[in-house]
């Protein structure tokens, strides 16, 4: 599994945790929905800044979005 496909997984998780569906994700993220699907299909590279709106939009850290990430590889 490679990067892009850690976070999208990451991101499914976390969204499928608190009952988000992407569009309420986005809302909260500031981000349009189609570039929450992007990230969560892994059909492109993921900025770091489009991680750090989803943490926020999650309500974590940028640390506890990676914190699994040691124990999955």
């Amino acid at each position: 599994m490679n990067i892009n496909e850690k976070i999208s997984a990451r991101i499914k998780e976390l969204r499928a945790e608190r009952h988000l569906t992407a569009e309420k994700l986005a809302w909260y993220s500031e981000l349009s929905k189609s570039c929450v699907t992007y990230a969560e299909k892994a059909q492109r590279d993921i900025r770091i800044s489009t991680i750090e709106a989803i943490c926020k939009g999650l309500n974590i850290t940028i640390a506890e979005f990676f914190s699994t990430f040691n124990e999955k590889c």
